[in-house]
């Protein structure tokens, strides 16, 4: 069933375990998420890259995980992952999504509090949920790998300007640089533990959330949801077992190809990852 976020985090955050949020842009994606949720009976976030919108279609993808939503019994959040004006929020909330998130961390402090006060406004009033963020990952959305980069220290959030930003615009939820990067997947850890608690001690009642976590060892991932961190962003890491299904499949013979059977194997293999990583965040049961 498609839910706001509001009680999800709130019973994460006291309980200290993390939801899981998988990016999706099609249906075999959205299933895999959803399936994976109902069999672990955990709450689950989907989530869409404004990429994934544009591709499929703001209506478009909101239905089809509205539609899944409504199959299976547990909680499914439908978020924006990384929206960057407001127009493209609003068409999102106006299409069905639950939570949105406003990234406008590459614009100087001010800008950020004023473009994520807008939104915040104009979300709050719709009773959706609002993440914001501060700080600066290395990579980009949709990278495969970068090689063992390591975050510069000057690109972590700072945990005073988190708390200003926090306070200035009543956000519901940060994201926080603390070492991690968008499409890594090295297996090397690049949480600095250090950053993550000096944020928390500023921001003890505010919900964190970690983007660029593919590719790190389930030992760190299973610290930092045990800490403020109620919400772990994975996409890499099922593109790469959706592309390896499709490849494997691609070698075999086939009298034909028949893209049901293609495209299951690929959903088939996202769904064990996601699986795997609720468990690594301690969501099973918690639906």
């Amino acid at each position: 069933m498609l839910v706001r976020p509001h009680e999800l985090f709130a019973k994460a955050f006291n309980m200290q375990y993390a939801l899981g949020a998988f990016n999706t842009s099609n249906l075999e994606l959205t299933q895999a998420i959803i399936r994976a949720a109902e069999k672990t009976k955990s709450p689950v976030i989907v989530q869409t890259s404004t990429g994934a919108v544009e591709y499929a279609g703001v209506n478009t993808i909101a239905g089809i995980v509205r539609s899944l939503a409504e199959e299976y019994s547990v909680p499914v959040v439908l978020h924006l992952d990384h929206g960057h004006s407001f127009e493209e929020i609003k068409a999102c909330i106006e299409a069905g999504y639950t939570s949105v998130m406003i990234d406008a961390s590459a614009k100087k402090f001010e800008e950020n509090v004023r473009i994520t006060n807008e939104v915040v406004n104009y979300a709050h009033e719709r009773g959706v949920w609002v993440e914001a963020e501060i700080g600066a990952l290395l990579g980009a959305e949709g990278a495969k790998g970068l090689g063992g980069m390591r975050t510069p220290d000057d690109m972590l959030t700072g945990a005073d300007e988190a708390r200003k930003l926090v306070e200035a615009t009543g956000v519901d939820s940060l994201a926080v640089a603390v070492g991690t990067i968008h499409g890594a997947f090295t297996g090397q850890e690049y949480i600095r533990f250090e950053r993550l608690v000096e944020i928390e001690n500023l921001l003890p009642n505010t919900p964190l959330v970690l983007h660029g976590a593919s590719g790190l060892a389930s030992k760190h991932l299973e610290e930092a949801a045990a800490t403020n961190v109620c919400k772990v962003n994975i996409d890499t890491e099922l593109r790469i077992a959706f592309e390896e299904a499709i490849r494997e499949y691609m070698k075999s013979s086939h009298e034909k190809v028949d893209p049901r059977d293609m495209l299951g194997l690929a959903r088939d293999a996202v769904q064990v990852v996601v699986e795997e990583k609720i468990k690594v965040f301690g969501s099973v049961g918690k639906a």
